[in-house]
Formats: structure tokens, sequence, C-alpha cells
């Protein structure tokens, strides 16, 4: 959503614009070919992406500043560079790299450790941990709630039984796990049976709604008078975390909506990026 992002942050000559997940660096790119007096602070939580991307963009553009560090620490990094942002971005969809090369388990089409860690050298508490030591109510409630998983009481059950046979170690013993805990028409379905379990433990492994919320309530605080605050999210709780701040901020009268329509992807973006389609942005600017 490159072309939205430029649109909805109202980007002009001088801006100074935070990226709080800038991962690969699309986004950041396309701002910096754009506006060549724009300085972008580029904030990247995972070490192995962190790095890439220092390779990748290396001596790019004298405006970037790049920070190995969290969105939830967003006010303390904004204030330690002295960067007063008129706008800010939050995507909060995982990278390609995550699921195709990290080896970390996040998707249940590789036969990987169940890790699930966006940054493994400070986060000590894997899925496979999760898996084999939490008991089946709490199981159950994270799958449901985190997942929002129909079949999540089956499927901790059997989790349980099987993890006394051996431990859960891989994702392709989770996956025939889940297989053996729901009907035979939810195999069938557009979206992959697996997909809602394995959603859950990557939310429960990297705190993902608390630090949204910490990480965009953060943003508001740091943007500038005037600054817009863009967040694109791609399933449900996301989105609905992202709604809820935006609706009590604009309430107590901190931010109002840029509009109240949630941007969503173009045809064109879906057909060439089919991962595009369940983004959603919304937009909001500091009163």
């Amino acid at each position: 959503m490159v072309k939205e992002v430029l649109e909805y942050l109202n980007i002009r000559s001088g801006s100074k614009i935070i990226d709080a997940t800038i991962n690969g660096g699309g986004h950041t790119m396309a701002i910096l070919k754009k506006f060549n007096d724009v300085s972008v602070l580029g904030v990247e939580w995972d070490p192995v992406i962190f790095e890439n991307l220092k390779f990748k963009i290396k001596n790019l553009n004298q405006n970037l500043i790049l920070m190995n560090d969290s969105y939830v620490n967003l006010k303390k990094i904004a204030s330690d560079n002295k960067f007063e942002p008129d706008g800010i971005l939050f995507d909060l969809g995982l990278s390609s790299w995550h699921y195709e090369e990290s080896g970390r388990g996040f998707s249940f089409k590789r036969n990987e450790i169940l890790d699930m860690r966006f940054n493994p050298e400070v986060q000590k508490e894997k899925a496979v941990d999760i898996i084999n030591k939490y008991e089946e109510r709490n199981l159950k409630d994270l799958i449901s709630s985190l997942g929002e998983e129909s079949f999540a009481s089956s499927i901790a059950k059997n989790i349980i039984r099987k993890r006394k046979e051996k431990p859960i170690i891989m994702t392709e013993d989770l996956v025939k796990v889940i297989e053996e805990s729901v009907p035979e028409w939810y195999k069938h379905r557009k979206i992959h049976f697996a997909t809602k379990t394995f959603q859950a433990l990557r939310v429960k492994v990297n705190d993902e709604m608390d630090n949204i919320e910490k990480g965009i309530e953060g943003a508001i605080d740091t943007l500038k008078q005037g600054g817009r605050l863009a967040v694109i999210s791609f399933q449900g709780l996301e989105d609905k975390t992202v709604k809820n701040i935006f609706r009590k901020k604009a309430k107590d009268g901190t931010v109002k909506f840029v509009t109240k329509k949630t941007i969503k992807p173009t045809w064109e973006e879906t057909k060439e990026n089919p991962r595009a389609r369940s983004a959603k942005m919304k937009i909001i600017e500091k009163i």
C-alpha cells in the first residue's frame, strides 16, 4: 500500500517520518525516492532483518536513520534522536522473509522448530515452550482469544495428549495435531486449518497485542500537532486494537480521523501480491 501511504501521510518537502516497522524498507525507499529532502527514522526489531536492511540500503540516503529496536520504545527512540515526526507509519504484517527464510517456524508450510520469536537475541519464550509447558486451559484460552479459533478446545486437548507421548517440537508435528482436532470440512476451506493456531502462538510469543497498544500510544504522544499516524493491520485482532485506540483518542480530543473509512489495497496490488488482500489501513491526525 505504498501509494496510499504516500497520499494519506500527507508528506511534504522537509517532513520528518518515522517508519516504525521498516522491515525490508519498501515504504521508506518509496518516500525517499519521491522526496529528496524528507528525513526518515526507521525502526526494526528483528536483528537479522535489520542487518540485511543496512546492507541493502547502505549509503542510499543521508536523511535516513536506522534503529534496531522495538516500536514499543518509539517515544524514547524519537527523543534520543531528537526526531520530531510529522508522520508515523506502522505496517504490522509479517515479512515474506519470516515465513520463507527465517527458519523460526512461522509457517506451517515448512518443517522447522517452533520458535516464532521476532528477536531471538532478547526474547526467551519460544512457541515450543508454550506448546509443551502450558496447561490445557491456558492453551485453549490463548488459541481461542489470540487466534479466534473455534476448535481451540479440541486442539488444546490433543496437544496435551500428543506431548505425553513425545514433545511437539516441529511445525509438522503441530500441524498433524491440529489436523486430528478439527472436522473434515474445516480442512477444505480457503484458509488453512492451522492458520489460526499458528497466529495465536506467534502473537503470544511476541506479546503483539500489548506491544501494538504501547507502540501506538507512544506514537501519538511523539507526533507533532497536525502530524498523522497510519497503521496497516492484517488480522482481526490487530485491526480491532487499532480501531479501539483511535476511537478512544478521538473521543478525548487528542486526535481526529483523517477518513473514517478503512483504506484497502487496490485489486491490482492484491493480484500482484496476494498477501496484501487482508491489509487494512487506518489514519488519524493529532490535534
